[in-house]
């Protein structure tokens, strides 16, 4: 399957047909809507990979951002995303010869996203009675390293690391990931004669999550059947910040 959807939303078959002749606006073309019924095994034969609660009538499922047949259940996926980032600058590091890696997360901003009467998205600052400080120290809880010590084998070869890591950017279109782009040009030596030997990084690690949140927000509209968690998901979306460094 070429050029998979962002968002998959599973209705009932009648819905899934008929939703464009009662919707009041136009359906964000990353968004697509499936029959429960007729649809699931077809997508499933397809090649793509459901990660989570298997599909019922208001699943929806999100499309990884790195792997192009992986969709995430709506229920997971903030949490999974977030972890998958973290991860892939820690995997990045390795290969590059870090021999600690340590963290510190950060919340930044809450926000709440809500859809007008013509389906467009507006972002809105969350002004709720959260506690930050609380949600910041939750946060950390789940994905902070205080410090990780990594240990260089006989065959470790930084030069073949960092051609199959260029490859790897290549692949699975990370060019904008500058932090680990960074990371990669700073540890080849081959035309500069230089190495980094330490590097901090600071990088939002919600981005891709918060991208997809904001696209399916059109999914709340009353046509559709989305479960509660969904809505609520809305109603507080956060800005979370990692800095990273690294000593090699």
């Amino acid at each position: 399957m070429n050029n998979l959807p962002q968002i998959i939303l599973f209705q009932e078959d009648e819905k899934a047909l008929n939703y464009k002749y009662k919707l009041p606006f136009k359906l964000d073309e990353n968004i697509k809507i499936k029959s429960i019924e007729y649809d699931i095994d077809d997508f499933k034969n397809s090649g793509v990979k459901l990660i989570g609660p298997n599909p019922t009538k208001g699943s929806i499922y999100y499309l990884h951002p790195y792997l192009k047949k992986e969709y995430i259940h709506s229920s997971i996926v903030e949490n999974y995303l977030l972890t998958e980032k973290l991860s892939l600058f820690r995997r990045v590091a390795a290969l590059l010869g870090a021999r600690t890696i340590s963290t510190k997360v950060k919340l930044i901003e809450s926000k709440k996203i809500s859809i007008d009467v013509n389906g467009n998205v507006q972002v809105y600052a969350y002004k709720g009675n959260i506690n930050l400080k609380n949600k910041e120290e939750s946060i950390n809880s789940q994905f902070e390293i205080t410090e990780e010590k990594i240990t260089l084998q006989d065959n470790f070869d930084l030069n073949k690391n960092i051609d199959e890591l260029k490859l790897m950017i290549d692949k699975f279109n990370l060019h904008h990931e500058t932090g680990i782009k960074s990371l990669i040009e700073g540890r080849d030596s081959r035309k500069s004669g230089t190495s980094l030997t330490s590097l901090k990084i600071s990088t939002e690690i919600s981005s891709e999550y918060n991208n997809l949140l904001t696209i399916s927000a059109q999914l709340s509209s009353p046509i559709f059947n989305v479960d509660t968690q969904f809505k609520e998901n809305l109603e507080v979306v956060n800005k979370i910040n990692i800095e990273l460094n690294f000593e090699f």
